[in-house]
């Protein structure tokens, strides 16, 4: 006789807000949404709210050298900004929508699957994930395909099989949209 499952609680979706001041990129909104709550579940993250804002290169220069002190454009920047002691995170993704576009003809992807790819790694970045050196940098590199690959092929995402470690494995577009 097989032994009953254990019920997984249902877990909340996120609330999900997208806003674009760019127009480089169409921003998928309702895919992006989708996406947030499968890497949350994949990952088995509590998230309560995300705000996901796509902006030009410019804006992200300025937020890049005003929050971390860097110079020029980068792909997406991560804030968490939970409350300390708060077990699902709130937080703010930002993604450069030129930086995806020129990104997308380079690596001869969708631009789409670009801006949904740093989606994704800000995800990661907020769950823990770090790409400080070439070995964390691989793992969530890697971590960040397999999920983008699955949402995408609308697979099951497998379950985080390391932490923020992982094999290092290549940035392949694997999929355009």
């Amino acid at each position: 006789m097989l032994a009953a499952m254990p019920r997984r609680k249902k877990s909340r979706k996120p609330t999900v807000l997208i806003s674009s001041s760019q127009q480089a990129v169409r921003v998928p909104r309702k895919r992006i949404t989708e996406l947030v709550a499968f890497v949350a579940a994949a990952e088995g993250a509590p998230l309560a709210e995300m705000d996901i804002a796509v902006v030009t290169s410019r804006h992200i220069a300025q937020l890049n050298r005003r929050y971390l002190n860097r110079t020029g454009a980068t792909d997406v920047l991560s804030f968490d900004l939970s409350d300390p002691g708060e077990r699902a995170v709130r937080a703010q993704i930002v993604v450069c929508g030129d930086e995806a576009a020129a990104q997308a003809g380079l690596h001869k992807c969708g631009v789409q699957r670009e801006l949904m790819l740093y989606v994704v790694h800000g995800l990661l970045h907020l769950m823990g994930y770090n790409d400080k050196t070439k070995s964390a940098a691989a793992a969530m590199y890697a971590r960040q395909e397999e999920l983008l690959h699955a949402f995408l092929g609308r697979g099951r995402a497998p379950a985080r099989p390391w932490g923020p470690r992982g094999q290092a494995q290549a940035r392949p577009c694997t999929r355009a949209l």
